[in-house]
């Protein structure tokens, strides 16, 4: 109740903030920021009690219980705020409120302020609409924790960097329909080509994490899938950029005014058209990060009709006042260049737009259906090759006129290209690999060397040595000891990288054993007697853990084991035992309601699975490096771009 209280807190602040600007065109300052700092404050407040429930462990808030768990590292449970929807539309919503007390002490006008605090309005009714402080309606004692694979630096930064991308391209986007209500002159572009540099840049910088990460944690031996979540963020990224040129073409050619604010409404309309393809449910059988279906998807598609309804409505009516002309005297001269490549940018994003919706658009003609990556990668990539011409044309050309920043992104962006098609350029195999086995690729000698498990077996690691150095695959374990994440080993060198992925292992002799309460059984070779077991209780009668106590022999020597299942939200988890010094593995996977009978599980010993031969995709990524080191240079460019030298 207290979330959404100071939820509410801040949608009323934001309404008032909103209503002072549309209400005279030069309202008092000092109330707007009185405004504009309150609604910050109050959804700031919301945005630490969700931090203190996720490490107070409130399991009683569903979010708590669903995304996080008493064993989560700090790191974790600091990322798990934003791990789920309604975390990362609150952490949208916080980034966006810093954004608008930050507006407030600038030189911007009432309507831009106006729409701005419009957008962060709408932003809060959608977190009200899946809060974060819901209440968990089952009781439990333990959380699900958060997924495996989303534990990893890079993924707890690759969220965050992507919605401070998304909330700063709301700037540009207000400051263009605040210019147009009110006057239709060329004073917001300098302040919109800021905003836009600065938004571009870290939506980029996100967009390029989540590859590093794809590439270094999944396994899949790439960087981009083409995954309609990934086009989702790249749509607004390719418009974003499209925007951007125009901003610096239009101070100096008035008449692509018009176009600018077309360009900044679409870019910000699609930030919100791929929130609602991600997050309303439609991609859920298509990409492996679309959250479940929800009543959240048509509230999201209501905000996204009223950006983009509403901004090209305001264009419309105001088109009549805009600056008319020719946006380019001849074919040689800059504009042009600029406008033909902004133009093909904006090919590629429609390619990607259909791509990434067409579950969405099949689906208004019978069954939904997805492309596949060839729908992207033929016609994309002679139109991404053409820009790339452009750009070396207009660098020999025109490149007195490019600021530093520009240069070292333009040039980024070339050697980004350069570095995909070398990349692609590696071999690959996949074979079963028995330990000290040797096989050849490319020049490299890998020899598997086998696997090794850490105490409680939370993870452990495939070991590999290539060309004498050793590296190593780590896999980290569910709670019941099964593969949860597999990450590849990975030798850099300056040639590129060899990339070791091996598949799940085939564990073909795992024995289930049915136990009696004080009956002997048999496995082959060990008896085993269930003596008792004993099963705890919230005070709403549900279980929390189950205890067994079972003796085992080997006809001379008797040990006693607790095996133990803990009850979780989403069933159970219990972790093996070694007995007889590790010559058994065995798991608890049941007991019976009335304690009179046991499952077991009986497994091969960590020696034999250790022994074991593995499948493994072994491949090369010739000069991988440069790829990581161009999209580094795109970032930074942007940024030393916002001041020119």
């Amino acid at each position: 109740m207290t979330g959404i209280l100071l939820l509410g807190g801040g949608l009323t602040a934001s309404l008032a903030a909103m209503i002072i600007c549309f209400a005279q065109k030069i309202p008092s300052a000092r109330l707007v920021k009185i405004c504009a700092g309150t609604s910050t404050s109050f959804i700031c407040a919301a945005s630490l009690l969700l931090w203190y429930l996720l490490f107070e462990n409130d399991f009683s808030v569903e979010y708590v219980a669903t995304y996080s768990s008493t064993t989560l590292p700090t790191m974790y449970k600091i990322s798990a705020f934003w791990a789920g929807q309604q975390g990362s539309f609150l952490l949208w919503l916080l980034i966006h409120a810093i954004t608008g007390a930050i507006l407030t002490f600038r030189r911007t006008s009432a309507a831009a302020l106006g729409i701005f605090f419009l957008l962060q309005s709408v932003l809060t009714f959608l977190v009200l609409a899946k809060s974060p402080f819901a209440e968990n309606p089952a009781q439990v004692y333990e959380g699900v924790g958060l997924n495996p694979l989303l534990q990893d630096f890079w993924m707890a930064i690759h969220p965050p960097i992507i919605f401070v991308g998304y909330a700063l391209l709301a700037v540009p986007f207000a400051l263009s329909l605040g210019n147009l209500l009110t006057e239709t002159s060329q004073a917001w572009l300098e302040e919109a080509r800021k905003w836009t540099l600065l938004a571009w840049s870290l939506l980029g910088a996100g967009i390029f994490i989540g590859g590093y990460w794809a590439y270094k944690v999944l396994g899949w031996g790439g960087y981009w899938g083409w995954d309609p979540v990934e086009n989702s963020s790249l749509v607004p990224y390719l418009l974003a950029a499209v925007l951007l040129h125009l901003i610096t073409l239009a101070r100096k050619k008035p008449a692509v005014l018009a176009v600018t604010h077309l360009a900044a409404t679409f870019t910000y309309s699609l930030v919100i058209y791929g929130t609602f393809l991600t997050r309303s449910g439609i991609l859920g059988d298509f990409s492996v990060h679309s959250f479940a279906g929800s009543n959240i998807g048509l509230a999201i598609a209501l905000a996204n009709a009223l950006v983009l309804i509403g901004g090209l409505c305001i264009i419309l009516i105001k088109a009549k006042s805009l600056p008319q002309g020719k946006m380019y005297e001849t074919h040689g001269e800059s504009a042009f260049i600029i406008l033909l490549s902004c133009l093909l940018l904006i090919f590629i994003a429609v390619i990607v737009w259909i791509g990434m919706s067409m579950p969405l658009l099949s689906q208004l003609f019978g069954q939904a259906a997805a492309v596949d990556t060839d729908f992207y990668v033929r016609p994309t990539a002679p139109i991404a090759l053409t820009v790339a011409a452009l750009m070396i044309y207009t660098f020999a050309k025109f490149g007195r006129m490019i600021s530093f920043g520009g240069k070292v992104a333009h040039v980024g962006f070339l050697a980004m290209l350069t570095a995909i098609i070398i990349s692609v350029q590696g071999e690959t195999v996949t074979q079963e690999l028995r330990p000290r086995e040797k096989i050849s690729i490319a020049g490299h000698e890998v020899i598997y060397e086998g696997q090794v498990f850490f105490e409680a077996e939370h993870k452990k690691f495939y070991v590999y040595t290539v060309d004498g150095e050793a590296v190593r695959a780590l896999t980290k374990l569910r709670g019941n000891g099964e593969d949860a994440a597999r990450e590849p080993a990975i030798l850099k060198n300056f040639s590129g990288d060899i990339y070791i992925a091996p598949h799940a292992s085939a564990i073909d002799d795992v024995q289930e054993l049915s136990l009696t309460k004080n009956l002997f059984t048999m496995d082959g070779e060990l008896g085993y007697v269930f003596e008792d077991a004993h099963i705890e209780r919230d005070e709403n009668n549900q279980p929390t853990q189950a205890t067994a106590q079972i003796t085992i022999t080997d006809g001379e020597v008797e040990e006693v084991i607790h095996p133990l299942i803990i009850v979780t939200p989403d069933g159970g988890s219990s972790q093996a035992l070694e007995v007889f010094n590790g010559k058994r593995r065995v798991r608890l996977t049941g007991i019976s309601g009335d304690l009179q009978k046991a499952r077991l599980e009986i497994l091969p010993t960590l020696e034999k699975l250790s022994s074991m031969p593995v499948t493994a995709t072994i491949s090369t990524k010739p000069f991988i490096w440069l790829l990581w080191l161009s999209v580094t240079a795109i970032c930074a460019g942007t940024l030393l771009a916002i001041k020119k030298f």
